[in-house]
Protein backbone atom coordinates (compact mmCIF):
# COMPACT_ATOMS: atom_id res chain seq x y z
CA UNK A 1 0.00 0.00 0.00
CA UNK A 2 1.52 3.18 -1.36
CA UNK A 3 1.34 6.23 1.25
CA UNK A 4 1.55 9.89 -0.14
CA UNK A 5 0.65 13.50 -0.16
CA UNK A 6 -0.46 14.03 -3.49
CA UNK A 7 -1.99 11.63 -5.34
CA UNK A 8 -3.12 10.94 -8.84
CA UNK A 9 -5.12 7.54 -9.43
CA UNK A 10 -7.57 5.87 -11.35
CA UNK A 11 -10.27 3.62 -10.07
CA UNK A 12 -12.23 1.94 -13.18
CA UNK A 13 -16.16 2.27 -13.89
CA UNK A 14 -18.25 2.33 -16.44
CA UNK A 15 -19.32 5.49 -18.10
CA UNK A 16 -22.30 6.08 -19.81
CA UNK A 17 -22.93 7.28 -23.17
CA UNK A 18 -25.26 10.48 -23.07
CA UNK A 19 -22.90 11.65 -19.64
CA UNK A 20 -23.21 15.12 -21.39
CA UNK A 21 -26.30 16.07 -19.33
CA UNK A 22 -24.60 16.36 -16.08
CA UNK A 23 -20.81 17.53 -15.24
CA UNK A 24 -17.74 15.64 -16.44
CA UNK A 25 -15.60 16.97 -13.09
CA UNK A 26 -16.29 17.26 -9.87
CA UNK A 27 -14.33 18.90 -6.96
CA UNK A 28 -15.24 17.29 -3.09
CA UNK A 29 -13.93 18.84 0.07
CA UNK A 30 -13.36 16.20 2.62
CA UNK A 31 -12.76 17.34 6.31
CA UNK A 32 -12.98 15.92 9.85
CA UNK A 33 -12.83 16.66 13.68
CA UNK A 34 -13.56 20.34 13.60
CA UNK A 35 -15.28 20.09 16.94
CA UNK A 36 -17.12 23.21 16.55
CA UNK A 37 -17.85 24.15 20.59
CA UNK A 38 -15.49 22.14 21.54
CA UNK A 39 -13.43 23.13 24.69
CA UNK A 40 -8.98 24.06 23.63
CA UNK A 41 -7.34 22.89 26.44
CA UNK A 42 -4.78 24.46 28.41
CA UNK A 43 -5.43 27.79 26.59
CA UNK A 44 -3.11 30.45 28.70
CA UNK A 45 -3.47 33.67 27.30
CA UNK A 46 -7.20 33.98 25.55
CA UNK A 47 -10.33 32.97 27.05
CA UNK A 48 -12.09 30.05 26.13
CA UNK A 49 -14.64 31.81 24.52
CA UNK A 50 -11.82 34.13 22.38
CA UNK A 51 -10.94 30.96 20.84
CA UNK A 52 -14.39 29.68 20.51
CA UNK A 53 -15.05 32.37 18.19
CA UNK A 54 -11.70 31.68 16.41
CA UNK A 55 -12.70 28.33 15.59
CA UNK A 56 -16.02 29.34 13.73
CA UNK A 57 -14.00 32.39 12.01
CA UNK A 58 -11.91 29.54 10.83
CA UNK A 59 -14.62 27.27 9.45
CA UNK A 60 -16.13 30.62 8.29
CA UNK A 61 -12.81 30.98 5.84
CA UNK A 62 -13.17 27.23 4.88
CA UNK A 63 -16.66 28.42 3.73
CA UNK A 64 -15.66 30.87 1.49
CA UNK A 65 -13.18 27.94 -0.12
CA UNK A 66 -16.52 26.18 -0.88
CA UNK A 67 -17.47 29.15 -3.06
CA UNK A 68 -13.44 29.65 -4.65
CA UNK A 69 -13.02 26.09 -5.06
CA UNK A 70 -16.24 25.66 -6.50
CA UNK A 71 -16.99 22.44 -4.64
CA UNK A 72 -19.94 20.48 -5.53
CA UNK A 73 -19.90 18.85 -2.54
CA UNK A 74 -18.80 18.87 1.14
CA UNK A 75 -17.86 15.54 3.33
CA UNK A 76 -17.59 15.63 6.87
CA UNK A 77 -16.40 12.43 7.86
CA UNK A 78 -16.78 12.46 11.69
CA UNK A 79 -17.08 15.09 14.63
CA UNK A 80 -18.44 18.96 12.98
CA UNK A 81 -19.16 19.31 16.54
CA UNK A 82 -18.33 18.38 19.84
CA UNK A 83 -22.18 17.62 20.87
CA UNK A 84 -20.95 17.78 24.42
CA UNK A 85 -20.95 21.49 24.23
CA UNK A 86 -22.99 22.60 20.95
CA UNK A 87 -25.29 25.79 22.14
CA UNK A 88 -28.87 27.00 20.62
CA UNK A 89 -26.98 29.36 18.22
CA UNK A 90 -24.59 26.76 16.67
CA UNK A 91 -27.51 25.57 14.57
CA UNK A 92 -28.24 28.75 13.39
CA UNK A 93 -24.85 29.43 12.79
CA UNK A 94 -24.31 26.36 10.59
CA UNK A 95 -27.56 26.94 9.07
CA UNK A 96 -26.46 30.29 7.83
CA UNK A 97 -23.14 28.89 6.66
CA UNK A 98 -25.09 25.81 4.62
CA UNK A 99 -27.25 27.77 3.29
CA UNK A 100 -24.97 30.30 1.51
CA UNK A 101 -23.90 27.64 -1.10
CA UNK A 102 -27.11 26.20 -1.76
CA UNK A 103 -25.65 24.40 -5.09
CA UNK A 104 -23.20 22.38 -2.78
CA UNK A 105 -24.40 19.42 -1.28
CA UNK A 106 -22.89 18.86 2.80
CA UNK A 107 -22.50 15.32 3.38
CA UNK A 108 -22.45 14.80 7.59
CA UNK A 109 -21.40 11.64 8.89
CA UNK A 110 -21.73 11.70 12.68
CA UNK A 111 -18.84 10.59 14.83
CA UNK A 112 -18.46 9.83 18.30
CA UNK A 113 -18.25 13.46 19.79
CA UNK A 114 -21.12 14.62 17.56
CA UNK A 115 -23.36 11.20 17.23
CA UNK A 116 -26.95 11.08 16.25
CA UNK A 117 -28.88 11.40 19.74
CA UNK A 118 -32.14 12.08 20.38
CA UNK A 119 -30.66 15.76 21.61
CA UNK A 120 -28.33 16.33 18.34
CA UNK A 121 -29.17 19.15 16.79
CA UNK A 122 -28.68 16.66 13.14
CA UNK A 123 -32.10 16.51 14.17
CA UNK A 124 -33.08 19.63 13.41
CA UNK A 125 -35.87 20.33 10.66
CA UNK A 126 -34.73 23.82 9.45
CA UNK A 127 -31.57 22.44 8.30
CA UNK A 128 -31.35 23.11 4.52
CA UNK A 129 -32.02 20.64 1.87
CA UNK A 130 -28.59 20.30 0.51
CA UNK A 131 -27.78 19.02 3.93
CA UNK A 132 -27.16 15.43 3.99
CA UNK A 133 -27.01 13.75 7.54
CA UNK A 134 -25.92 9.27 8.01
CA UNK A 135 -28.49 8.56 11.12
CA UNK A 136 -27.43 4.34 11.56
CA UNK A 137 -24.52 2.75 12.15
CA UNK A 138 -24.77 0.59 9.21
CA UNK A 139 -23.61 1.93 5.71
CA UNK A 140 -26.64 4.06 3.90
CA UNK A 141 -26.36 6.15 0.69
CA UNK A 142 -27.07 9.25 -0.94
CA UNK A 143 -27.18 9.73 -4.52
CA UNK A 144 -27.48 12.97 -6.24
CA UNK A 145 -29.10 13.80 -9.42
CA UNK A 146 -27.85 17.09 -10.42
CA UNK A 147 -24.35 15.80 -9.77
CA UNK A 148 -23.03 11.97 -10.87
CA UNK A 149 -21.92 11.23 -7.28
CA UNK A 150 -22.95 8.78 -4.81
CA UNK A 151 -22.14 9.27 -1.04
CA UNK A 152 -22.43 6.17 1.29
CA UNK A 153 -21.57 6.45 4.88
CA UNK A 154 -22.61 5.84 8.50
CA UNK A 155 -23.20 7.62 11.64
CA UNK A 156 -22.36 7.11 15.36
CA UNK A 157 -25.70 7.07 17.77
CA UNK A 158 -23.13 7.02 21.04
CA UNK A 159 -19.88 7.55 22.01
CA UNK A 160 -18.38 4.39 20.65
CA UNK A 161 -19.58 2.16 17.73
CA UNK A 162 -17.78 -1.84 17.43
CA UNK A 163 -20.44 -2.55 14.75
CA UNK A 164 -18.13 -3.24 11.42
CA UNK A 165 -19.78 -0.90 9.01
CA UNK A 166 -18.76 -2.84 5.81
CA UNK A 167 -19.78 -6.44 6.84
CA UNK A 168 -22.21 -8.29 4.48
CA UNK A 169 -22.03 -4.66 2.33
CA UNK A 170 -20.99 -4.41 -1.51
CA UNK A 171 -21.25 -1.02 -3.61
CA UNK A 172 -23.01 -1.84 -6.82
CA UNK A 173 -20.96 -0.58 -9.50
CA UNK A 174 -21.80 2.15 -11.71
CA UNK A 175 -20.79 4.95 -14.05
CA UNK A 176 -21.50 7.30 -11.04
CA UNK A 177 -18.54 8.71 -8.61
CA UNK A 178 -18.21 6.86 -5.31
CA UNK A 179 -17.32 7.79 -1.91
CA UNK A 180 -17.66 6.47 1.53
CA UNK A 181 -17.12 8.25 4.67
CA UNK A 182 -17.26 7.98 8.50
CA UNK A 183 -15.05 7.62 11.58
CA UNK A 184 -13.25 4.54 11.78
CA UNK A 185 -9.82 2.91 12.55
CA UNK A 186 -8.40 0.56 10.29
CA UNK A 187 -5.87 -0.28 13.12
CA UNK A 188 -5.80 -4.27 13.26
CA UNK A 189 -7.05 -3.50 17.27
CA UNK A 190 -9.61 -1.18 16.35
CA UNK A 191 -12.78 -0.74 17.94
CA UNK A 192 -14.57 2.37 16.87
CA UNK A 193 -16.57 0.95 13.38
CA UNK A 194 -13.45 -1.25 12.54
CA UNK A 195 -12.44 -1.79 8.62
CA UNK A 196 -9.61 -3.73 7.42
CA UNK A 197 -8.42 -3.13 3.76
CA UNK A 198 -9.46 -6.23 2.38
CA UNK A 199 -13.43 -5.08 3.25
CA UNK A 200 -12.58 -1.62 1.63
CA UNK A 201 -10.84 -2.90 -1.47
CA UNK A 202 -13.94 -5.27 -2.12
CA UNK A 203 -16.50 -2.13 -1.43
CA UNK A 204 -14.62 -0.65 -4.23
CA UNK A 205 -14.96 2.93 -3.46
CA UNK A 206 -13.24 5.52 -5.95
CA UNK A 207 -12.09 7.45 -2.72
CA UNK A 208 -13.08 6.68 1.20
CA UNK A 209 -12.86 9.95 3.43
CA UNK A 210 -12.27 8.84 6.80
CA UNK A 211 -11.58 10.39 10.59
CA UNK A 212 -10.22 8.82 13.44
CA UNK A 213 -6.85 9.91 13.24
CA UNK A 214 -4.21 12.41 12.38
CA UNK A 215 -3.68 12.69 8.20
CA UNK A 216 -1.04 10.41 7.29
CA UNK A 217 -1.52 11.14 3.41
CA UNK A 218 -3.14 8.66 0.99
CA UNK A 219 -3.38 5.08 0.82
CA UNK A 220 -4.02 3.27 -2.74
CA UNK A 221 -6.67 0.14 -1.77
CA UNK A 222 -7.74 -1.78 -4.79
CA UNK A 223 -8.30 0.52 -7.53
CA UNK A 224 -9.51 3.32 -4.95
CA UNK A 225 -8.06 5.91 -2.23
CA UNK A 226 -8.57 6.31 1.29
CA UNK A 227 -7.20 8.88 3.37
CA UNK A 228 -7.86 10.42 6.49
CA UNK A 229 -8.67 13.72 7.12
CA UNK A 230 -6.54 14.71 10.14
CA UNK A 231 -7.90 17.62 12.68
CA UNK A 232 -9.43 20.82 10.61
CA UNK A 233 -7.88 22.44 13.88
CA UNK A 234 -5.74 20.48 16.44
CA UNK A 235 -7.13 20.54 19.84
CA UNK A 236 -4.98 18.95 22.04
CA UNK A 237 -1.34 17.49 21.45
CA UNK A 238 -0.42 14.24 22.05
CA UNK A 239 3.04 13.25 22.58
CA UNK A 240 4.94 12.46 19.28
CA UNK A 241 2.35 14.40 17.20
CA UNK A 242 2.12 17.27 15.49
CA UNK A 243 0.10 18.49 12.89
CA UNK A 244 -1.31 21.90 11.40
CA UNK A 245 -5.18 22.02 10.55
CA UNK A 246 -6.74 21.56 6.82
CA UNK A 247 -8.96 19.54 4.61
CA UNK A 248 -8.83 16.83 1.70
CA UNK A 249 -9.32 19.06 -1.88
CA UNK A 250 -10.54 15.98 -4.30
CA UNK A 251 -10.66 17.10 -7.76
CA UNK A 252 -13.05 13.94 -10.02
CA UNK A 253 -12.74 13.86 -13.80
CA UNK A 254 -14.46 11.81 -15.77
CA UNK A 255 -12.38 10.08 -18.79
CA UNK A 256 -13.34 7.24 -20.91
CA UNK A 257 -12.92 4.03 -19.13
CA UNK A 258 -13.50 5.49 -15.36
CA UNK A 259 -12.52 8.00 -13.45
CA UNK A 260 -9.25 10.11 -12.86
CA UNK A 261 -8.64 11.51 -9.86
CA UNK A 262 -6.95 14.08 -7.79
CA UNK A 263 -6.18 14.51 -4.12
CA UNK A 264 -4.20 17.34 -2.00
CA UNK A 265 -4.42 18.21 1.55
CA UNK A 266 -4.82 21.64 1.90
CA UNK A 267 -3.83 24.22 5.15
CA UNK A 268 -6.21 26.38 6.62
CA UNK A 269 -4.10 28.64 8.52
CA UNK A 270 -4.98 27.55 11.36
CA UNK A 271 -2.58 26.96 14.87
CA UNK A 272 0.23 24.40 14.70
CA UNK A 273 0.20 21.85 17.99
CA UNK A 274 3.50 20.74 18.65
CA UNK A 275 4.42 18.94 21.82
CA UNK A 276 8.68 18.72 22.76
CA UNK A 277 10.71 17.28 24.69
CA UNK A 278 13.33 19.60 26.96
CA UNK A 279 16.01 17.31 28.78
CA UNK A 280 16.99 19.33 31.79
CA UNK A 281 19.22 17.15 33.52
CA UNK A 282 21.11 18.15 36.30
CA UNK A 283 19.81 21.67 36.12
CA UNK A 284 17.92 22.76 39.57
CA UNK A 285 16.21 26.22 39.05
CA UNK A 286 13.25 27.64 36.78
CA UNK A 287 15.73 30.33 34.90
CA UNK A 288 17.84 27.60 33.53
CA UNK A 289 15.27 25.94 32.35
CA UNK A 290 13.77 29.18 30.70
CA UNK A 291 16.82 29.38 28.93
CA UNK A 292 17.24 26.07 27.25
CA UNK A 293 13.46 26.12 26.64
CA UNK A 294 14.21 29.63 25.05
CA UNK A 295 16.43 28.32 22.42
CA UNK A 296 14.58 25.37 21.60
CA UNK A 297 11.34 27.74 20.84
CA UNK A 298 13.82 29.61 18.68
CA UNK A 299 15.53 26.66 16.91
CA UNK A 300 12.44 24.71 15.98
CA UNK A 301 10.79 28.36 14.95
CA UNK A 302 7.58 28.49 17.11
CA UNK A 303 5.79 31.31 16.93
CA UNK A 304 2.60 33.34 17.53
CA UNK A 305 0.40 30.43 16.02
CA UNK A 306 2.02 27.79 17.85
CA UNK A 307 0.11 25.93 20.44
CA UNK A 308 3.09 24.42 22.60
CA UNK A 309 3.52 21.53 25.37
CA UNK A 310 6.54 21.17 26.86
CA UNK A 311 7.52 17.62 28.68
CA UNK A 312 10.66 18.64 30.74
CA UNK A 313 12.24 15.42 31.65
CA UNK A 314 15.76 14.05 32.93
CA UNK A 315 17.44 12.94 36.04
CA UNK A 316 17.75 16.41 38.82
CA UNK A 317 18.36 16.92 42.58
CA UNK A 318 16.17 16.69 45.02
CA UNK A 319 15.97 20.35 45.73
CA UNK A 320 15.52 21.25 42.36
CA UNK A 321 12.20 23.25 41.10
CA UNK A 322 11.35 24.60 37.82
CA UNK A 323 7.98 26.35 39.13
CA UNK A 324 6.70 29.22 36.44
CA UNK A 325 8.35 27.98 33.72
CA UNK A 326 5.56 28.68 31.86
CA UNK A 327 5.05 31.69 33.48
CA UNK A 328 7.61 33.43 30.25
CA UNK A 329 6.29 35.21 27.65
CA UNK A 330 8.15 32.63 24.95
CA UNK A 331 5.90 34.20 21.72
CA UNK A 332 3.70 31.42 21.43
CA UNK A 333 0.00 31.46 21.51
CA UNK A 334 0.17 28.87 24.58
CA UNK A 335 2.35 26.89 26.16
CA UNK A 336 1.83 24.63 29.40
CA UNK A 337 5.06 22.81 31.12
CA UNK A 338 4.44 19.04 32.12
CA UNK A 339 6.93 17.72 34.83
CA UNK A 340 7.99 14.65 34.26
CA UNK A 341 11.73 14.96 35.99
CA UNK A 342 12.56 12.34 38.64
CA UNK A 343 15.04 13.53 41.74
CA UNK A 344 17.49 10.42 41.14
CA UNK A 345 20.96 12.98 41.04
CA UNK A 346 22.82 11.74 44.13
CA UNK A 347 20.51 9.03 44.45
CA UNK A 348 23.53 7.07 45.96
CA UNK A 349 23.62 9.32 48.95
CA UNK A 350 19.85 9.21 49.71
CA UNK A 351 19.58 5.52 49.50
CA UNK A 352 21.82 5.25 52.31
CA UNK A 353 20.53 7.95 54.82
CA UNK A 354 19.06 5.58 57.80
CA UNK A 355 16.24 8.10 58.66
CA UNK A 356 12.26 8.30 57.48
CA UNK A 357 13.82 10.48 54.05
CA UNK A 358 15.92 7.62 53.11
CA UNK A 359 13.14 5.33 54.01
CA UNK A 360 11.11 7.41 51.62
CA UNK A 361 13.20 7.32 48.90
CA UNK A 362 14.18 3.79 48.83
CA UNK A 363 10.56 2.30 48.78
CA UNK A 364 10.17 4.99 45.71
CA UNK A 365 13.76 4.49 43.86
CA UNK A 366 12.86 1.48 42.08
CA UNK A 367 9.94 2.97 40.66
CA UNK A 368 11.97 6.03 39.70
CA UNK A 369 13.84 4.39 38.03
CA UNK A 370 12.35 1.08 35.60
CA UNK A 371 8.94 1.48 33.72
CA UNK A 372 7.74 3.53 31.36
CA UNK A 373 8.49 7.32 31.41
CA UNK A 374 4.88 8.35 32.79
CA UNK A 375 4.99 6.06 36.03
CA UNK A 376 8.20 7.28 36.43
CA UNK A 377 7.06 10.65 36.41
CA UNK A 378 4.36 9.53 38.86
CA UNK A 379 6.19 7.87 41.39
CA UNK A 380 8.48 11.06 41.20
CA UNK A 381 5.24 12.86 42.39
CA UNK A 382 4.27 10.97 44.85
CA UNK A 383 7.76 10.95 46.49
CA UNK A 384 7.89 14.83 46.41
CA UNK A 385 4.63 14.93 48.08
CA UNK A 386 5.54 12.46 50.84
CA UNK A 387 8.90 14.45 51.19
CA UNK A 388 7.07 17.82 51.55
CA UNK A 389 5.14 16.16 54.13
CA UNK A 390 7.54 15.06 55.92
CA UNK A 391 9.31 18.49 56.49
CA UNK A 392 5.98 19.62 57.27
CA UNK A 393 5.59 22.14 54.15
CA UNK A 394 2.78 22.56 51.57
CA UNK A 395 2.35 19.77 49.06
CA UNK A 396 -0.59 21.10 46.92
CA UNK A 397 2.24 22.42 44.48
CA UNK A 398 2.56 19.07 43.37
Amino acid sequence: MENMENVQADAVAPVATDADRVPERLTILHLGDVLLDGPVQRLRRDTKEHRREELRESFEDFMRCVETEKANAVIFSGNLLDGRYAEDDTLTFLIKAFAAHPSCHFVIAPGPRDPYVKESIYRSKRLPRNVHVFVEEIVGLFSFTDIPLTVYGWGYQGETSPHAPLSSVHRTQNDRFTVLCGYTQMDADATLSPIDTTALADFAAHYAAFTGKAHDGFHRVGDGVYAYSGSFEGHDVREGEAETGGYVRLCAERREGGWSVEATRLPIGTYAYVTERLDVSHLSTAEEAKTRLRARIAARGHGERTVLRVILCGSVSLDASFAGVESEDYGVYSLWVEDRTVPTDNGDLLLQEMNARGELYRYFYPKMTDGPEEDRARAARAFRIGYAALLGEDFAKF
